[in-house]
């Protein structure tokens, strides 16, 4: 996602046998003669282009994914089912999260089973754990299964933590359950981000990743609301509700796992050969790539440690600061998410063409700015185009921040690789919420913003800093930008 332009250069890449392996099919291109290319290193992905792929789908040559060839445009991604199939599991599990770990559980637990404030944030802390802590092992998963066979079985238990919800009374069955749901909707990141890539190839990353962010960010707003509606009128609709929309999550899982969200444009996924040789080969990649993308760990964590500072302090910053009401502070957090929802798709274009560098030192440059504007707003007006500042900056880190990692990282490990930087990210934002709400608990309100704002600056001068050969992509990209 990052930077690939959509035929922008002319200029042909490195003949390397993974690159033909990492792009989607070419369009309207006769097929390359099968002594022209080779098959991917480990034979985890051969070429599809002199052999038919499993399934009996027509193998078609593969676009070189930084050559210089266009990208997929953002409709022809649209065109593809497994994108929508990865569209629905995405949904389907942040509707469930959002709504029951910030509307539905915070309110029902204590008001229907006694449960104290300390027992809630026990099982919603449990949900975060086993999400980010079964990353790794879900994401070598996807490499050895495919995304879709990966899914079906993690999405199921997912569902089956919320069919199993009203039957659970007492504390401990609450925290295993919520083990289970962050258990099952592990697999959902690795799993969405490898696939997509996979079907878009390098120079379509931002987009493809771009378009299952969209669907995060709208299904993960309105969930909480949706729900909170709800309740007022008891829990037994919202608790139907929820049943079915997890259900959609493992469908999908299935429909893609039979084929039947397959496109004869798709670039086969070649499972991983089985057995201790290939547990080796695992332990080396892995070695090998961290040590190719050890200059982006330690902003992995930061970043995700300086937006985790803000988390517990927005809302009684918003109350006892600024003195807004439920309504006012809703109308801001709305505004925000809609320019990032807004923009997503169009930033993720951006960084596809003219890479990651940019859109990076730029959007941790505006996100510092809107921040300490933010701390500073005492007005709705005032608040809402600062906050649409935030939320702008978001959209430019998302598919850019996505597209550097992705790029980094070969093919063939994609998915354990994408596991351990989610996992990297998801330690950050687990302690961040706790450095933020001492912070602000014992150095004023004003503190936790401030502290946010410098290491995003920090991070946008790291950026600027780091040469531009760094931010090439892995297989392939002629251009460093």
């Amino acid at each position: 996602m990052t930077r690939q332009a959509s035929g922008v250069t002319n200029r042909r890449a490195p003949a390397a046998p993974l690159s033909d392996t990492l792009a989607p099919p070419t369009r309207h291109r006769p097929p390359v003669p099968a002594e022209a290319s080779s098959g991917a290193a480990g034979g985890a992905h051969g070429d599809t282009r002199s052999h038919p792929p499993a399934g009996g789908v027509s193998g078609l040559p593969r676009r070189n994914s930084g050559a210089g060839e266009p990208g997929l445009t953002v409709g022809e991604l649209l065109r593809r089912p497994q994108i929508w199939g990865f569209v629905v599991t995405t949904a389907s599990v942040e509707f469930c999260r959002g709504a029951l770990f910030i509307a539905l559980l915070p309110a029902y637990l204590p008001q229907r089973m006694g449960v104290s404030v300390a027992g809630v944030g026990l099982v919603i802390a449990a949900q975060y754990l086993a999400d980010t802590l079964f990353k790794i092992p879900t994401g070598w998963l996807v490499d050895r299964l495919g995304p879709w066979r990966t899914l079906l079985p993690f999405l199921t238990l997912a569902a089956l933590a919320v069919y199993l919800l009203p039957r659970a009374h007492t504390l401990l069955p609450l925290v295993l359950l919520a083990l289970l749901f962050g258990l099952g909707t592990s697999a959902n990141w690795p799993a969405v981000l490898a696939g997509s890539v996979h079907i878009s190839g390098l120079a379509s990353r931002a987009s493809a990743t771009s378009i299952t962010f969209l669907a995060w960010l709208a299904a993960g707003g309105i969930g909480p609301v949706l729900i909170s509606f709800l309740m007022g009128r008891g829990y037994a609709l919202p608790l139907l509700l929820l049943a079915v929309v997890v259900t959609a999550g493992p469908a999908a899982a299935l429909l893609g796992s039979s084929g039947l969200l397959r496109s004869p444009l798709d670039p086969d996924w070649s499972p991983r050969p089985r057995g201790r040789a290939e547990t080796r080969d695992a332990a080396a990649a892995l070695r090998e790539n961290l040590g190719r993308a050890a200059w982006l760990i330690p902003g992995m964590y930061v970043q995700m440690l300086a937006l985790g500072m803000l988390m517990p302090v927005l809302v009684p910053f918003a109350r006892q600061v600024l003195h807004l009401s439920q309504p006012q502070y809703g109308l801001i957090l709305l505004g925000g998410g809609a320019v990032t929802v807004l923009c997503l798709v169009p930033m993720g274009r951006v960084v596809d063409r003219f890479g990651s560098k940019a859109p990076l030192v730029a959007g941790f440059l505006l996100a510092g700015a809107a921040v300490l504007l933010v701390a500073r707003g005492n007005a709705v007006p005032d608040l809402l185009w600062r906050v649409g500042l935030l939320g702008l900056s978001y959209a430019l880190i998302l598919p850019a921040w996505n597209g550097l990692t992705v790029g980094q990282i070969a093919e063939d490990r994609r998915g354990l690789l994408l596991g351990v930087f989610m996992a990297i990210e998801g330690i950050g934002e687990t302690t961040g919420p706790v450095v933020g709400g001492w912070l602000y608990t014992h150095m004023g309100f004003r503190v936790p913003f401030e502290a946010t704002a410098l290491v995003l600056f920090a991070m946008a001068a790291f950026y600027l800093v780091v040469p531009a050969r760094s931010f090439r992509a892995r297989q392939g990209d002629p251009v460093a930008r």
